[in-house]
């Protein structure tokens, strides 16, 4: 009897533990679980801003990951600085030993400035840095003086500029960004801006990832620090600037890097106590929430089409990359279209088709399709001139005409040399008979 107790007793000190245990395990389940859905529900949350407006793109293909009233015509100084660098690196084939010669007119400015020497030759690298990292007004004239001549014939071709980009919200009056009520851009303008300028040149985007650079004038040495201070809290910055005409609308311009990944972050109007809580919660949802990976990679097969009796394979010569959000493919519509009457020869190094990919925001990505082996034609040399001759007829018959003409007046020469020729030794004939 006391054994069977025993015995029962066990069991249900087992039944317990493995009672507890599943309780855990049940517990353990609701909590991933839970934290899952918080997840999941975070990825498609829409961050809130404070700033009037703003736009996340990447960098290599212009994406628009997020935007909040883009098109909003602002006056945002900083657009200018920017295309005042640009252009003055532009125009000068990025040769920054150049040295500018400031003038009275280029010193006499408001805002922030250099405190520039009039008479003063300054590198032309050195005013771009104080121009971007420092926002000097003076500099930025000197730079539109040098460049265009005066600051009227500057400001042309700052607007002729943002016409070829087509930053068709944007409209110049001066190099300085100094308010001007006719003078205004977009948040969509300026990373159409900043793209252009660190892909398309070098130099702009060295000057643009800089954190500091040393000045040196008669008054002595200092560091021209960026005031972007995203570069000293938040991994993974390599560009930015900000600026302002009032203080309570910021304008905070970044690029970031991470994973390979080079977002492009623009805030506008935001409230000085949040222009950077802006800017981090922007990036964030950028690096959270996108992936940039190859959407076709280098010799990969997209297709096989026969050529006669040939078969060809079409493939890609570069990998092509994409940007798309987590968990989605985000390719809407895909579409093959191939050259038509292809014919051997076909050489390795000829465009056959085109892939063509439309991604659910819009984007098209073509791809340029090769065959990976050659095809030699199989017709006799002979054959093969007369095709070419028939492909070009018209050429052919223009230039046998020419050759026909070229041969008439040829014979024509000959005809009349060997007649002069004839009655010349007529002539002589004729002397000599009348002597004897």
């Amino acid at each position: 009897m006391a054994m069977r107790f025993i015995i029962e007793l066990d069991g249900i000190k087992m039944l317990k533990r493995i009672t507890v245990q599943l309780q855990c395990l049940g517990i353990t389940f609701l909590l991933m679980f839970s934290l899952w859905v918080g997840v999941s529900f975070a990825v498609g949350e829409q961050p809130q801003f404070d700033a009037l407006s703003v736009i996340l793109i990447e960098s290599q293909r212009g994406q628009v990951l997020y935007e909040k009233n883009p098109g909003e015509r602002l006056h945002i100084s900083s657009a200018n600085k920017i295309m005042t660098g640009l252009i003055a690196l532009e125009k000068m084939g990025n040769q920054l030993d150049s040295k500018v010669t400031i003038s009275k007119n280029a010193v006499l400015v408001d805002g922030a400035n250099l405190n520039l020497e009039v008479g003063g030759k300054y590198p032309l690298g050195d005013l771009v840095y104080s121009v971007l990292l420092d926002s000097a007004n003076d500099s930025a004239n000197a730079l539109a003086e040098y460049i265009g001549g005066d600051e009227e014939t500057f400001v042309e071709i700052m607007n002729k500029r943002a016409k070829e980009l087509q930053m068709n919200d944007t409209h110049f009056t001066n190099p300085t960004g100094l308010y001007d009520q006719s003078q205004y851009t977009t948040a969509n303008d300026i990373a159409i801006l900043v793209r252009h300028a660190i892909l398309k040149s070098t130099e702009f985007d060295r000057i643009f990832s800089a954190k500091a650079y040393p000045w040196t004038d008669k008054n002595g040495s200092r560091i021209l620090i960026n005031s972007n201070e995203l570069f000293w809290v938040y991994d993974g910055i390599d560009g930015g600037r900000v600026g302002y005409n009032d203080p309570e609308r910021q304008t905070v311009i970044t690029t970031a890097t991470r994973n390979g990944q080079r977002l492009i972050s623009i805030v506008l109007d935001s409230p000085e106590s949040s222009m950077y809580n802006d800017s981090i919660k922007l990036l964030d949802y950028g690096f959270e929430n996108f992936r940039t990976g190859i959407l076709v990679s280098n010799g990969e097969l997209l297709k096989k089409i026969r050529i006669g009796e040939d078969s060809l394979a079409l493939v890609a010569l570069a990998d092509y990359y994409y940007t798309y959000p987590v968990g989605r493919d985000y390719i809407s519509e895909f579409d093959i279209i191939v050259g038509e009457d292809l014919k051997p020869p076909i050489g390795k190094d000829e465009v056959l088709g085109v892939a063509k990919y439309t991604l659910d925001d819009g984007t098209v990505i073509e791809v340029n399709l090769y065959t990976d082996s050659e095809i030699y034609s199989t017709m006799s040399w002979f054959s093969t001139a007369v095709e070419k001759l028939n492909e070009f007829r018209e050429i052919v018959i223009l230039l046998l005409i020419l050759i026909f003409i070229e041969l008439l007046l040829f014979s024509i020469y000959i005809a009349k040399f060997i007649k002069k020729k004839f009655f010349k030794s007529l002539g002589n004939f004729k002397k000599q008979d009348g002597s004897n």
